[in-house]
């Protein structure tokens, strides 16, 4: 068995595999905390796994924590994978390749995987990023905008007036809103998931053929209904990467 850990900014996610078979585990809120708490919220109850893959881009403390516990529970060092210039057929369009986020790399390469064909990933986080791939295995380069939550709050944090005047309100999926709070929510949701359209058709344009479009993320739900074109989510699409990756770096 194989533990594969999503560390994100704000969440952590989890999942097992075990021959071909996948089982996704979980996400929890990493905020505060320890080892102790990983140890009682993800590993406790399951078998030592053979081997611990991570992805990492929510910072060296909880690299630490989830490090500790697996070596005091376990006494297994997990490999935290880093972005490469070429991996498991997909090769890295950033010239210095560690510079891209390992989740981005990682979905990726879970895309090609899955499709073999150009496709555009969309992943919706505290930031939302957007890459392309094509059908050769080439990573086409991308995009890094704020995620819906964090687009909200820049407008309540960093503005005079808007804060006290959504205090109350409603939002829905409609683009214009009769309160402000619903002016904020149902305007960043709009400009993200017209991103997400204006990629998907650069990449056409790029490419001649209309790319797939996948979408994951804790946020993903927050834009899907807003997009366009026919998509698919995916929400552990950066797990499903690492199993892939564990396929490859045997």
């Amino acid at each position: 068995m194989i533990l594969l850990i999503d560390i994100g900014n704000t969440r952590l996610k989890w999942a097992t595999q075990e021959g071909k078979h996948f089982a996704a585990h979980g996400a929890e809120v990493h905020d505060g905390w320890d080892a102790s708490n990983f140890i009682e919220r993800v590993m406790k109850m399951m078998a030592p796994p053979q081997r611990v893959l991570v992805s990492n881009v929510g910072g060296e403390r909880i690299a630490a924590v989830v490090r500790d516990a697996i070596s005091q529970q376990w006494a297994l060092v997990p490999e935290f994978v880093v972005s490469t210039a070429e991996s498991c057929g997909v090769r890295n369009a950033y010239p210095v390749p560690e510079n891209l986020g390992v989740d981005r790399w990682l979905g990726v390469i879970a895309a090609h995987a899955k499709a073999q064909r150009l496709t555009c990933i969309v992943g919706v986080g505290t930031a939302m990023t957007i890459d392309g791939v094509d059908g050769s295995g080439q990573h086409l380069g991308g995009v890094i905008v704020p995620g819906p939550d964090l687009m909200v709050a820049s407008l309540l944090k960093n503005t005079s007036d808007i804060a006290p005047r959504a205090q109350r309100g409603t939002a829905t999926d409609a683009l214009f809103a009769d309160n402000t709070l619903g002016a904020i929510r149902q305007g960043s949701g709009h400009a993200l998931a017209a991103l997400v359209d204006r990629s998907v058709t650069v990449l056409r344009e790029r490419c001649g053929e209309t790319p797939a479009l996948l979408l994951t993320g804790g946020g993903a739900t927050a834009i899907e209904r807003l997009v366009c074109g026919p998509h698919e989510l995916i929400p552990d699409l950066v797990l499903h990467g690492l199993a892939h990756y564990a396929a490859f770096a045997r």
